[in-house]
């Protein structure tokens, strides 16, 4: 056993033993000492009841710590952890995390659930909470943080500098290097660099000092379009404004930058059939089933669909046994084929570059990529259906094998051609189209690929089959 392996069972050894004992400052200094890199690892292998009692003690000795550690996890995970916990506790938890974190973690939980938690906080906190709540979490508004430095214009540099220093470990947690000024109805009217504040008069009004008109973004700008801002200007933060141009909080190039990795990564999970949102083997059971059948059994009824074409070729195959072996293959290298020009749409959809406007388009230059690799694959194909054929004929000694060897090789080689072409197609479309209809294209775009790819496969490969070795070979 490695070294690491058996520090981190030690690690796992002591907290439990600190969590049974019940000394909550115990556990925070125990946790404050673990490594970072330890400390995901070490609580996700805890049981479910000795991790609800860790929480249960750091909400009353270390609840900054507690927060801190669930904004290590995956809003699901951290929020199935506050849902064990009694309002008051998670309360605590919540009270201590970032804004942002704590509209997302609340939004995660049953209505009712959320509210209960929300009237035992801070009403200030409640209150900024309940405002962020309101926006999708993909939006300005729903990635901005309020916890920002704001003044009135008509204060001077001297109280600006002297709240700062009141107010230095408060404010030290605040990741913006700006002061946003504003006037007396909260509306936005500058932006002061903060190292302005060291290097002007202290008598001066610190609308003296500010940026006026500065880049703002609306509450309701999308995620994609907060990226392509970043993109144009060099700033680490953009105020969020109302319309009636009020200060609402600060949207951070990283809060975007990360938000863009969980959308790719949301969409990943998807094509891969978890569509219920992030999924953690530590998450309850029952959660994590549901969350997968609602992926698997719509497929199980597509999947029955596409098995029907081959029982209207059932006597074709008897006819030819050895079909049977090459329909499953032309249908996986079809599909493998389809999935990779879903992935491109998906992607493309994801940076702005296509539109679904854009899919005849799309078709167009997928026909020709998969025109091109279904010849050279469907090439390679019909040789290897030869040399299975002529296998077979050695071993069974079956003339009828023999004489339509090379038919059933050229059955599966076109076969594989013309369904490479139309798997393409409809890889590249499916995504445009589906965006079209305002579904997501990640979850639904590989089920529907797969039945019609399957369904192609099989349809031209019996088709083909009946045309070529029973027509012509009789």
């Amino acid at each position: 056993m490695s070294q690491e392996m058996t520090d981190s069972i030690d690690a796992m050894g002591e907290l439990q033993a600190l969590i049974e004992s019940g000394d909550g400052e115990a556990i925070a200094t125990f946790l404050r000492l673990l490594p970072p890199e330890d400390t995901v690892y070490t609580l996700s292998h805890l049981s479910n009841d000795l991790r609800n009692t860790l929480f249960e003690r750091l909400s009353s000795a270390a609840p900054e710590l507690g927060a801190d550690l669930l904004e290590h996890f995956v809003d699901e995970y951290a929020a199935s952890v506050i849902e064990q916990l009694a309002p008051a506790q998670a309360a605590a938890l919540v009270d201590e995390m970032d804004s942002d974190e704590q509209a997302d973690v609340l939004a995660e939980l049953e209505p009712e659930h959320a509210e209960a938690i929300l009237k035992a906080m801070d009403p200030e906190e409640a209150q900024d909470a309940r405002d962020r709540m309101v926006y999708d979490d993909d939006v300005a508004g729903g990635l901005m943080i309020t916890e920002c430095l704001v003044y009135h214009e008509t204060q001077t540099v001297a109280q600006v500098t002297a709240d700062l220093h009141e107010h230095a470990e408060e404010y030290g947690e605040y990741e913006v290097r700006y002061v946003y000024v504003v006037d007396e109805h909260e509306k936005l009217t500058g932006v002061v660099p903060m190292r302005s504040l060291v290097l002007v008069p202290s008598n001066r009004e610190i609308r003296s000092q500010q940026v006026r008109n500065p880049v703002t973004v609306d509450a309701k700008a999308s995620l994609d379009d907060l990226h392509d801002l970043f993109d144009r200007v060099d700033f680490s933060a953009v105020p969020v404004v109302d319309q009636d141009g009020v200060l609402l909080g600060v949207v951070q190039r990283a809060a975007v930058h990360e938000a863009i990795g969980e959308r790719e990564t949301d969409q990943f999970l998807k094509f891969g059939g978890i569509i219920g949102g992030e999924e953690l083997r530590s998450m309850p059971v029952l959660s994590r089933s549901a969350r997968r059948l609602a992926f698997l059994l719509p497929s199980v009824v597509l999947s029955s669909i596409s098995v029907t074409v081959i029982l209207l070729f059932e006597p074709i195959i008897a006819k030819i046994t050895l079909l049977a072996v090459f329909l499953p293959l032309v249908a996986n290298l079809s599909g493998a084929a389809g999935n990779q020009a879903v992935a491109v749409s998906i992607r493309e959809l994801a940076l702005g570059v296509t539109m679904p406007r854009d899919w005849r388009q799309v078709g167009r230059k997928e026909v020709l990529v998969g025109l091109i690799n279904g010849l050279i694959i469907g090439l390679v194909l019909g040789l290897v259906t030869i040399g299975f054929a002529w296998f077979s004929h050695l071993t069974t000694g079956k003339e009828d094998q023999h004489a339509g060897m090379l038919l059933l090789g050229l059955v599966v080689m076109l076969a594989y051609t013309f369904n490479s072409v139309l798997s393409v197609f409809l890889g590249g479309t499916i995504p445009l189209l589906l965006k079209a209809m305002k579904l997501d294209p990640a979850m639904a775009s590989s089920p529907l690929l797969t039945t019609l790819s399957d369904m192609g496969s099989f349809l031209l490969t019996l088709t083909l089959a009946y045309l070529l070795i029973l027509g012509l070979g009789g």
